[in-house]
């Protein structure tokens, strides 16, 4: 497959683009398990307090365990978000690009994901909303600013616009089939 000269913008200056995003997507899934881990932590220690400790005559309070989980996941949800577009992995109706020729079926995913790229701009409005909203609020229990929590919905939108435009060049620059990225390709010829 022939390549774009080099010094070209989406020739190996949007390669090394992609490259640096495929490496902030490993951070990212660093960051995603030590999270899970936080959140499994948090949950287990949850259960323990509430209905192993106080089956033994131990009565103790553990409220921050939510929270942590809680606030936790929604971090978890929205950074592993941002990887899943990169991976094509997000939630999508196959069949019908599936059952259509290459070229209508491309378009169609293209046109999809322009489709998204509108709605995660609209998610990282909302959110930065929420952050100004979470700026005077705390969470009950840790006291900790709801805007913390809030930013994870920018900031997830703005890695699924990062890796919706990654996937979007890198079917174009190598000239794939859009459809056969990811997890979810059975049946495309």
């Amino acid at each position: 497959m022939p390549s774009l000269p080099p010094g070209r913008i989406g020739g190996d200056g949007l390669r090394a683009l992609l490259w640096l995003v495929d490496r902030l997507n490993l951070v990212l899934t660093y960051v995603i398990g030590l999270l899970l881990a936080v959140m499994t932590l948090a949950v287990f220690t949850q259960v323990m307090v509430r209905f192993v400790l106080t089956t033994a005559g131990i009565n103790l309070s553990a409220a921050w365990t939510e929270e942590v989980a809680r606030y936790v996941l929604i971090w978890i949800v929205f950074l592993g978000a941002g990887i899943g577009c990169r991976k094509r992995q997000l939630i999508s109706l196959e069949f019908i690009v599936r059952a259509l020729p290459s070229l209508p079926g491309q378009g169609l995913v293209h046109l999809g994901l322009l489709v998204c790229l509108g709605f995660f701009g609209l998610l990282i409005s909302v959110g930065l909303a929420f952050m100004e909203l979470g700026a005077v609020e705390a969470s009950p229990v840790m006291q900790i600013p709801k805007a913390w929590v809030y930013a994870a919905m920018p900031a997830g939108a703005a890695l699924m616009i990062l890796n919706t435009a990654a996937l979007m060049a890198e079917s174009l620059l190598d000239r794939r089939d859009i459809r056969a990225i990811g997890a979810t390709t059975e049946g495309v010829e």
